[in-house]
C-alpha cells in the first residue's frame, strides 16, 4: 500500500488471507460492527482497527448494540460512533469483530447485509459451530487468545503502524480476554503480540488501571453481592452466583457492570467450573460460565443453543424464565461435565 510507513518485524502477510488485505486495502469507507453486549476485547479491537485505519486515512464508523461495562466507556472515545444503519450502501467494507456469524448482534435486517450488502471481512477466534459461513474474506483462528491478538496481526501485515492509543487499546483487548496474561489461552504468539505493543510504546501499567483498578464504586458493591450469592455443588466442583434486577437495584449497577464477575467463582479451591446466571427479568437468563481442566465450558454451552471456548462460555436459557429456572436447569446438566 503506497505511502504507508514500514514495520519492523511486522508479521508475514502470508499469515493473513490475501483477501482480507485485499478487501481492507481497497476500502475507504468501513462500517465497524461486533457482537451485542460488546467486552473488553470486542471494543480494544474495534477502537484500535478505527483509529489505524482513520490514520491511514480511511473513514471508519463505528456501530453498537447492546450495553458495555462504565469503565470501557473511554474506548469509545473519539471515535464515529453511528446509530445503527439501515442503509449499508454508503460503506464499502464491514470488517465484522470478535464474533463470525451476525445473528450475535441481535439485531434485525441483518440478512439484507449478508445478502445484498458491501464486502465483509471477518477477524474472529471464536470456533465455528453450525452456523452458515457468512460469504466474507475471513480471518478466524480459534488457536489465537483474542480479537485484539488477530488484529495487531492485520495491521502489521497491512504494514500500518497503530497510533499510541490504539497500540493500548490492542493491549487491552488482549489482557481482557486472558485475564490479564493468566489464563490457558495465553499463548507464546500471544506474550509475542503483547511484547510488539509494548515495544511500540504500549503502557500494561495503564491497562491494567483501566480493567483492574479505576472501577466504578458500583462496580465493587455488585462484586460484594455477587459474591454473597455464591452457593457451590457437586463437592464443590461447581460455583453459581446469580445477579437479578433487585441486586442490580441494590448495588445501583446495570447489568453491563457485571462482565468477568464469573471470574471470581474460578478463584474458589476447588472449583472446575464458575457460572454466572443473569435475569434482567425479560425472561431467558444468560449464563456466563468459565472452567478449568478438564471442563469444556462451550460444550456445555452448546446444550443450551450456546457457545464460546473451552475455558469460556455463555448460553441464553430459553428453557428458563427466571434466575432459580436456569439455576435448576444448569445443575440437571453440568455434572457430567465436571
Amino acid at each position: 500500500m503506497t505511502g504507508k510507513p514500514s514495520l519492523a518485524a511486522a508479521v508475514p502477510t502470508m499469515e493473513v488471507p490475501p483477501l482480507v488485505l485485499d478487501l481492507i486495502g481497497r476500502s475507504r469507507h468501513i462500517l465497524i460492527l461486533t457482537h451485542h453486549n460488546p467486552d473488553g476485547d470486542a471494543l480494544g479491537s474495534a477502537r484500535a482497527l478505527a483509529l489505524t485505519l482513520g490514520a491511514a486515512g480511511k473513514q471508519a464508523d463505528l456501530a453498537l448494540t447492546g450495553t458495555w461495562a462504565q469503565h470501557l466507556s473511554f474506548l469509545l472515545e473519539g471515535l464515529s460512533v453511528i446509530d445503527f444503519p439501515d442503509d449499508f450502501s454508503t460503506f464499502d467494507l464491514v470488517a465484522l469483530l470478535d464474533c463470525h456469524c451476525l445473528s450475535r448482534l441481535e439485531r434485525t435486517g441483518l440478512p439484507i447485509l449478508a445478502a445484498a450488502g458491501p464486502p465483509m471481512v471477518v477477524i474472529d477466534h471464536h470456533p465455528l459451530g453450525g452456523e452458515n459461513k457468512a460469504e466474507a474474506g475471513w480471518l478466524l483462528e480459534p488457536t489465537a487468545s483474542s480479537a485484539g491478538e488477530l488484529v495487531w496481526r492485520l495491521l502489521s501485515a497491512l504494514n500500518l503502524i497503530p497510533p499510541p492509543e490504539a497500540l493500548e487499546a490492542l493491549l487491552l483487548a488482549i489482557a481482557s480476554d486472558t485475564g490479564f496474561f493468566s489464563q490457558s489461552n495465553t499463548t507464546a504468539a500471544t506474550l509475542r503480540a503483547a511484547a510488539d505493543l509494548v515495544e511500540r510504546g504500549g503502557r500494561l501499567a495503564t491497562v491494567h488501571r483501566h480493567l483492574r483498578e479505576d472501577l466504578p464504586l458500583r462496580r465493587l458493591k455488585l462484586m460484594g453481592q455477587a459474591l454473597d450469592s455464591l452457593s457451590v455443588h457437586f463437592d464443590g466442583r461447581l460455583a453459581v452466583m446469580v445477579v437479578t434486577r433487585d441486586v442490580l437495584r441494590t448495588a445501583g449497577a446495570v447489568m453491563a457492570d457485571t462482565e468477568d464477575l464469573v471470574e471470581l467463582g474460578r478463584h474458589l479451591a476447588g472449583v472446575t467450573l464458575s457460572a454466572l446466571v443473569k435475569d434482567d427479568g425479560q425472561g431467558r437468563p444468560r449464563v456466563s460460565l468459565r472452567s478449568r481442566d478438564p471442563v469444556n465450558a462451550s460444550a456445555l454451552a452448546g446444550l443450551f443453543g450456546g457457545g464460546g471456548h473451552r475455558r469460556a462460555a455463555a448460553y441464553n436459557d430459553s428453557q428458563a424464565a427466571t434466575a432459580e429456572e436456569a439455576v435448576t436447569n444448569l445443575l440437571a446438566r453440568a455434572e457430567s461435565f465436571l
